[in-house]
């Protein structure tokens, strides 16, 4: 039998629907369903399974075979499961049931005490039992109490008596109801400021630097006392007091140091510049050992001619042992520099501070302090208060025009003509006019000493 679909009347509401119209492949043959045999029907059941419970779904279908799925709960620590006949019952094992206090303790170290941990809890506050132990506050204080170290409140034993106030001049007892008052004096005025605050104040000269010649120098507040080396005092007409040397580091420290200044000038005295020391020319200084000795230059006469320290007279190669050169362009300022920019003369003439300082140990060699741009300028250092220097002094008179050669009467042959000083009619005569010197024979380069003149020759041996 043919069915045509489209003369069906459309059903929304299945609960109208009594029978589905059906055809089986096997017999060709149209059939009339039953909605409800089409239903799939399930049930639940619980079932215990040790510590677990399976829960079982089962499934059935007109016409066909029952289908199962079991799904298990399994239980978890401090939990429990047990099943019912339509539920499962879910519980914990050891849960706190209940929190309740109980009577205070007394702490052996912990401050809080909870007991149990399953089931009842009890918190327990411990009270403070001296020593190192900790907890609350004991009963039992009162105003005029106190918390002992053993735990336990007290009374204090006693009550003030007295203290002592040590001076200088002897001492005070202060007793029991007594004032302390700090009193002013020429300098110091006191005043309370706030509660518990005392001020002292200090005004004017509050100590005198003594000097041991007499002279006292007050020392007002505010104001700084400072040590320097004496540049100012003069007595017949020398200047007495120089040569030390302070320097004030970044703490607390104020350094001392004795050094010797010679101050360094320029003069020609008519055959040539030379470096006078201390206003004069000295072929030979003498240096003693252990002290720094400070070569000034600042005088504007020695522009152009910086002063070096070598081992070898008008030498090409400077001393470097215990030497330190310094300019700034500021005054009395010491700017430490290398001898290479010291004695480039555009950095040396802009230089308002020029200096060379050294130091003499016995170990210094032989030196010799001359200008490092110009020869014949200088002369030597020797060491020692005088001992193993001699000076030798020769006057001549001069009858025969034909002299050129002076012979010198010092104890011992001179080393160079550097160390013979030659003074004609009271001039210097610069080293280069003589040629040579043969034992004690010094030779002039060309000509005749003058006719009737004076000469002496300074040799140092």
């Amino acid at each position: 039998m043919a069915v045509k679909f489209s003369q069906f009347t459309e059903e929304t509401v299945a609960s109208n629907i009594t029978r589905i119209v059906g055809y089986t492949a096997s017999g060709n043959i149209n059939v009339q369903i039953p909605p409800a045999n089409l239903d799939t029907t399930y049930s639940f059941a619980t079932t215990q399974d040790g510590s677990n419970v399976d829960l079982t779904l089962t499934g059935t279908k007109t016409g066909s075979s029952s289908t199962t799925e079991v799904l298990q709960f399994t239980a978890g620590s401090g939990v429990t499961l047990t099943a019912g006949t339509d539920e499962i019952t879910i519980a914990a094992i050891g849960a706190v049931t209940s929190v309740d206090e109980t009577t205070p303790g007394t702490s052996s170290g912990t401050p809080i005490v909870v007991n149990p941990t399953t089931g009842t809890v009890l918190v327990q506050s411990m009270a403070y039992a001296g020593t190192t132990n900790v907890g609350h506050v004991p009963t039992g204080g009162s105003g005029t109490t106190f918390l002992r170290g053993d735990g336990t409140w007290a009374t204090p034993a006693g009550g003030f008596t007295s203290f002592d106030i040590s001076g200088d001049t002897g001492t005070e007892t202060v007793n029991s109801g007594d004032t302390i008052t700090f009193a002013g004096g020429t300098n110091v005025t006191t005043a309370v400021t706030a509660t518990d605050t005392v001020t002292i104040n200090v005004s004017g000269d509050i100590w005198t630097l003594a000097g041991d010649q007499g002279t006292n120098q007050a020392i007002s507040v505010g104001n700084t006392a400072t040590i320097k080396e004496n540049t100012t005092v003069v007595v017949n007409s020398v200047q007495v007091g120089g040569g030390v040397i302070t320097t004030g580091t970044a703490t607390d420290q104020l350094l001392l140091d004795q050094a010797s200044e010679m101050t360094v000038t320029v003069v020609n005295p008519g055959s040539g510049n030379q470096l006078y020391i201390d206003g004069a020319y000295q072929a030979s200084i003498n240096l003693t050992p252990g002290f720094t000795y400070e070569f000034n230059q600042d005088a504007a006469t020695n522009d152009g001619h910086p002063l070096e320290i070598g081992e070898v007279l008008d030498g090409s190669t400077p001393y470097a042992t215990g030497i330190q050169y310094y300019g700034s362009t500021s005054a009395n300022t010491l700017t430490a520099v290398s001898q290479a920019d010291y004695s480039n003369t555009t950095n040396f003439n802009s230089y308002a501070t020029r200096r060379v300082r050294l130091r003499i140990t016995q170990n210094s060699p032989t030196l010799y302090y001359y200008c490092s741009i110009h020869s014949g300028m200088g002369g030597n250092i020797t060491y020692g208060g005088g001992a193993g220097v001699t000076k030798t002094v020769d006057s001549f008179t001069i009858s025969n025009a034909s002299t050129n050669s002076i012979t010198v009467t010092s104890a011992t042959d001179p080393t160079s003509k550097d160390y013979i000083d030659v003074y004609i009619n009271g001039v210097y005569q610069a080293k280069a006019n003589f040629s040579a010197l043969s034992g004690k024979t010094l030779t002039l380069a060309a000509g005749n000493f003058p006719n009737g003149s004076t000469v002496e020759a300074v040799t140092t041996t």
